[in-house]
């Protein structure tokens, strides 16, 4: 029976916490959420056990927190005292620090959904926090850096450019088997083309001369 009343009291105090989740304002910077534009100002909500939801001006996301397959915590950054007008929170607290929560999700429909949210950086720990306990999933708490997810990328220009050789090099280099050094000093058959040509004969001053 104190087992049963442990557990009972357990679950009421989850399901208490749980109910207490705040609306957190959020800005929606990138995804590919079906009517919703980046940088779009909006609100998570936590109202209901089986969905967290993304409240815009025009349209309700819902994510599914048995559809949560990755959530993990972006870069830090502060917000200038210039915001845009979309970041609410921002205009509330003109210099505050602002972090990036990217989750990975399927949606009622199956369909693979993601989304970046930037969030004050409690809030931003506060929200993974609750979808590890929604979810019973572990994510990761370490910030994922800025330069870790853009890898460097060579053009194929770049890739195909021959490396210039150094001067030691190219003093060691040897000629090619066709080449001989004497071309460089005495006109032979191997370098006629680099010969001057003559003017033709039939050219028009020397014609005229010979009529003369």
């Amino acid at each position: 029976m104190r087992v049963a009343s442990f557990i009972s009291i357990a679950l009421l105090s989850l399901t208490a916490a749980l109910a207490e989740s705040r609306p957190q304002t959020t800005t929606y910077v990138d995804g590919n959420l079906s009517g919703v534009s980046p940088n779009t100002g909006g609100t998570l909500m936590f109202s209901d056990d089986k969905a967290m939801y993304l409240h815009t001006g025009l349209e309700t996301v819902a994510i599914p927190y048995d559809g949560i397959d990755k959530a993990e915590l972006g870069a830090v950054k502060e917000t200038s005292h210039d915001v845009p007008f979309y970041k609410v929170w921002a205009r509330r607290h003109p210099k505050t620090q602002t972090q990036y929560l990217i989750v990975s999700f399927k949606n009622e429909q199956g369909e693979d959904k993601n989304m970046t949210l930037e969030l004050d950086t409690a809030a931003a720990s506060t929200v993974l926090a609750d979808l590890q306990t929604r979810t019973g999933k572990k994510f990761s708490t370490e910030p994922v850096a800025a330069d870790e997810s853009k890898p460097e990328v060579k053009t194929e220009a770049a890739a195909k450019k021959p490396a210039k050789p150094t001067p030691a090099a190219a003093a060691t280099a040897k000629p090619a088997a066709d080449e001989w050094w004497g071309d460089s000093i005495w006109k032979t058959s191997r370098n006629a083309d680099k010969w001057t040509k003559p003017a033709p004969t039939g050219a028009p001053d020397q014609q005229q001369q010979q009529q003369q």
